[in-house]
């Protein structure tokens, strides 16, 4: 025991004794610096948004809606009666969705925006088809 003692202590003495050599190398080394210039910003900023009165897409889609109503009458009437029954669920989910789990959250969120964008897709070609048929008859 004595023995390793003795060794310890002169591991200690060791060290403290070349930590000093190193601090008196450094301190005799001559002191360089090298100045780096400051990195070079670059300002990002996003591209300009497309100019629209309608920025809310919903709201895009209720006035092509109202477009239709013009063009089409018939099928109006039907996209309307559509469009009612998915905000009608839409409202009813909305009113539950803080009680159900994530992933029911996930799952029904998604499927509302895909109703929603295929109820608008559809009522946008409705506009256009109508509107392509009305400059067609044109003679």
């Amino acid at each position: 025991m004595l023995l390793c003692s003795g060794l310890l202590l002169a591991g200690c003495q060791n060290s403290q004794k070349n930590s000093k050599a190193q601090t008196v190398r450094q301190e005799q080394a001559p002191v360089t610096a090298t100045i780096q210039p400051p990195p070079q910003q670059i300002s990002v900023s996003p591209p300009p948004a497309p100019p629209e009165t309608k920025t809310n897409k919903l709201g895009l889609c209720q006035s092509e809606l109202a477009s239709l109503k013009q063009i089409k009458p018939k099928a109006y009437a039907a996209k309307k009666a559509h469009f009612d029954r998915l905000l009608s669920n839409a409202s009813v989910y909305s009113a539950v969705r803080s009680d159900v789990n994530l992933q029911t959250k996930d799952t029904l969120d998604a499927l509302y925006k895909y109703k929603t964008n295929q109820l608008c897709a559809d009522i946008e070609r409705e506009v256009l088809q109508g509107l392509l048929q009305r400059g067609e008859s044109v003679k």
